[in-house]
């Protein structure tokens, strides 16, 4: 299968204080039509910036090598006329609070209107009427009173609803979605969560799910990278990887998770903090943290290493399934 989104080896790398530091280092990963695949890891792993790539919506000052692919169309080094008309048409991004992604002066009507005028033309009333089809497509029924209403005067579930509705405007061929049930219930999240798969399922369009949600990434992706500092740990098929982690990492992230065969008892707390600067580092960028590291990994990186046909894992014992 043709993939729709092909990252290979994407590093950004800002300058502050005068040294360099890359919160993202060789990522590579794919998204083929109709797939979800979840990007996950603790907040500071690199996840948004990744997600933001894709766009070409780095912050300033953000400098990004290697190769952002969609449709076989490159992304990174493109002219803004490319950008814009990739941005919307195939691909779009519903953002972790949509209190601010949307206007607070306008009503979510105009910014409706905006959005579907400037990518497909037509009237006012056209793009009322594809706007009102799409908020009831999200489950949003009384259309008329969304679209004149300010976003401070709806929920952060219905926020949430329209923003998908305007990320599915321009029938984007990607969604990518940073966080985009984090500011909500748990209740709303789960309802947020079944919408976005009813919608890829009737659509068809590929997802890239970054989330630090492993239980959410469980439910949802079919496929799962999960970063830590910068760089893939580990990937494969989501069942695979979270039932039997190969990298250290992993296994941290979800003994970390409260389970009900183990209520009452204490959460296993993985120590220590992901380092703000890795160019130093001269091995395995995990070692410090890690409860089985050897001297090996202390001095030489490990490169990515099969672990089955469809997994790999960046650790020097993924050939035993991680460190026991």
């Amino acid at each position: 299968m043709t993939e729709l989104l092909t990252v290979d080896d994407l590093t950004v790398e800002f300058t502050r204080g005068g040294a360099a530091v890359r919160p993202v280092r060789g990522v590579s990963l794919t998204v083929a039509p109709g797939e979800i695949v979840g990007v996950v890891g603790e907040t500071g792993c690199g996840k948004t910036l990744t997600g933001l790539s894709v766009l070409g919506l780095l912050p300033p000052g953000a400098r990004a090598s290697g190769s952002v692919r969609l449709d076989g169309r490159e992304i990174i080094g493109a002219p803004p006329s490319v950008l814009r008309d990739l941005r919307g048409r195939q691909v779009a991004m519903v953002f972790q609070n949509p209190g601010t992604a949307f206007d607070p002066v306008r009503t979510i009507g105009a910014q409706f209107d905006r959005v579907i005028r400037a990518h497909r033309g037509g009237s006012r009333g056209r793009a009322r009427e594809h706007a009102e089809r799409l908020l009831r497509d999200v489950e949003l029924a009384d259309t008329g009173r969304v679209l004149r209403a300010y976003p401070h005067q709806l929920s952060g579930g219905m926020l949430q609803r329209a923003m998908i509705a305007l990320a599915l405007s321009c029938d984007p061929r990607l969604i990518i979605a940073d966080e985009a049930t984090s500011a909500l219930d748990v209740t709303v999240a789960q309802q947020v969560r079944r919408l976005l798969l009813r919608l890829q399922s009737e659509r068809g369009f590929g997802v890239l799910f970054v989330t630090h949600n492993l239980a959410e990434a469980y439910d949802l992706c079919d496929r799962v990278y999960v970063l830590y500092a910068g760089q893939v740990a580990e990937t494969g098929p989501t069942a695979e990887v979270f039932d039997a982690p190969a990298h250290p990492y992993t296994r941290a992230l979800l003994d970390a998770l409260p389970r009900a065969d183990r209520a009452g008892t204490t959460l296993t707390a993985l120590p220590g903090t992901v380092p703000s600067s890795v160019l130093a580092v001269t091995g395995c960028v995990f070692a410090n943290r890690c409860p089985r590291a050897e001297e090996t990994c202390e001095h030489s990186p490990p490169p990515p290493a099969a672990v089955t046909a469809s997994r790999t894992a960046a650790c020097h014992f993924a050939d035993t399934g991680g460190p026991a």
